[in-house]
């Protein structure tokens, strides 16, 4: 029997990243558009429609002073709400996972592969975020965001999924 090889261009896609290139269309009026937004040199952004302050950067991520680097954290729910409580940046401690709504204020529809304002959230991934919305049908079941495609749905809390930290608001 002959070995079964993959042609070298299935092997090239097979160790690419997908959704490394955000696109947006032009043609569709931003819902966050950069001057929407206060960019502190701390790593944070003010949400001037919302009064929401953002961490600008995901957990994991380190803010260098104009760019986020790194990778982002994963971790369950229960540990992303852990890790809101724990957290100490730019002279605040109140950090919290933002609800399910909150995250949604933050969706680009024009763009997609990130669904995100780049600008104000450099390096942001097309990932899916943890909320602190938990779901009614299921006790195991909390809210996330796709910064892919900008649709939320609900996952198990056990899972492993990224955080970006909010302050203020509720």
């Amino acid at each position: 029997m002959k070995p079964f090889t993959l042609p070298p261009l299935l092997l090239l896609l097979a160790y690419t990243p997908l959704g490394t290139a955000q696109t947006c269309n032009s043609n569709i009026t931003a819902d966050a558009p950069d001057s929407r937004y206060i960019l502190n040199t701390n790593g944070t952004t003010l949400d001037k429609k919302t009064g929401l302050l953002w961490m600008r950067c995901a957990l994991g991520q380190s803010w260098t002073g104009d760019t986020c680097i790194g990778l982002p954290q994963s971790s369950s729910w229960q540990q992303a709400l852990q890790s809101a409580e724990n957290k100490v940046f730019a002279g605040q401690s109140d950090w919290r996972l933002p609800n399910l709504k909150e995250l949604q204020s933050l969706l680009e529809s024009s763009c997609y592969s990130p669904a995100i304002n780049l600008t104000v959230f450099p390096n942001a991934s097309s990932d899916l975020y943890w909320s602190s919305s938990p779901v009614a049908y299921s006790s195991n079941g909390a809210s996330t965001m796709n910064f892919y495609s900008g649709f939320s749905s609900w996952r198990d809390k056990y899972d492993a999924y990224y955080i970006r930290l909010v302050h203020g608001g509720q």
